[in-house]
């Protein structure tokens, strides 16, 4: 990926699962809807430089990642 003269990466992670009925809460620190730690919604966005995630109850989840260089 290129922006003018800054490089990176683009990821985009897409399933067709339950989706997240509430966006907020899943990005909090701790929160787990399995057996889970709670940390890889919200530890994924302190890793990268942007952080966009959309999902519908019933229809699945879309998470894009992008880390400039």
């Amino acid at each position: 990926l290129a922006q003018g003269m800054r490089q990176g990466l683009e990821l985009r992670f897409e399933d067709e699962g339950p989706g997240i009925a509430d966006i907020p809460l899943a990005m909090s620190d701790g929160f787990t809807s399995g057996g889970g730690m709670g940390l890889g919604l919200p530890g994924s966005r302190r890793l990268v430089s942007e952080f966009d995630i959309q999902s519908e109850p019933g229809r699945g989840t879309l998470v894009s990642i992008t880390k400039w260089k």
